[in-house]
C-alpha cells in the first residue's frame, strides 16, 4: 500500500513539474510577447536602435530594417540578447530565417539569433495611409543562461505616411 502511495505521489509531482516547465517563460528560442521583464532583471542601460525605418513611409513599400541593442551589459556566454517587435500596421517580414522568425504575431529571434544583439528584417508599409506604430522590447543578456543580470529595454516608433 505504501509503495502505491509513493508512486502516485511521484506521478503527481512529475505531472505538475512537466506542466510548469512546458508553460514557462524561457525564450532563448523566441519571445512571442512583451513579458521579458517578468523574468529578466538586472542593472545597466540598454538602448534600442532601428536603422532603415523611414520618418514617413510610402504606402505598400518594403523597408529593410536593422535592430541593434546597445548595452553596457556584456555577455560572457553564448546568449547575448533577444527581442520581440510588433507592428500596429503593415507587415513584419522575416529576411534572415536563421536568426529571426514570426511567432504569435511578433517578429522575434530564433535560438541561433539569441547569440547576437543585431538583427535584420523587413517591414512592408500598409497600403492605406494610416499611422503605424512599431513596439520593441529587447534583452541584453549576460550569457549565464539565467534571467538574473539581464537588462531590458523598450522603445516605440511611430511612422506616418508621406502625403
Amino acid at each position: 500500500m505504501a509503495i502505491k502511495t509513493i508512486i502516485l505521489f511521484l506521478v503527481i509531482v512529475f505531472s505538475i513539474t512537466a506542466f510548469v516547465v512546458s508553460t514557462g517563460n524561457s525564450h532563448n528560442n523566441s519571445a512571442p510577447n512583451f513579458e521579458c521583464i517578468g523574468c529578466h532583471q538586472g542593472e545597466g542601460s540598454t538602448e534600442i536602435k532601428i536603422d532603415g525605418l523611414p520618418e514617413k513611409y510610402i504606402p505598400g513599400k518594403t523597408y529593410k530594417i536593422t535592430l541593434t541593442i546597445v548595452s553596457d551589459n556584456q555577455s560572457l556566454g553564448d546568449v547575448a540578447g533577444g527581442f520581440a517587435i510588433e507592428a500596429s500596421a503593415g507587415d513584419l517580414m522575416v529576411t534572415d530565417r536563421k536568426n529571426t522568425q514570426l511567432s504569435e504575431g511578433f517578429l522575434t529571434h530564433t535560438q541561433e539569433g539569441s547569440a547576437f544583439r543585431k538583427w535584420t528584417f523587413g517591414w512592408k508599409a500598409p497600403v492605406q495611409k494610416t499611422k503605424a506604430n512599431l513596439t520593441v522590447m529587447a534583452v541584453a543578456a549576460n550569457g549565464d543562461y539565467s534571467p538574473a543580470g539581464d537588462v531590458i529595454g523598450t522603445k516605440g516608433f511611430s511612422i506616418k505616411p508621406e502625403k
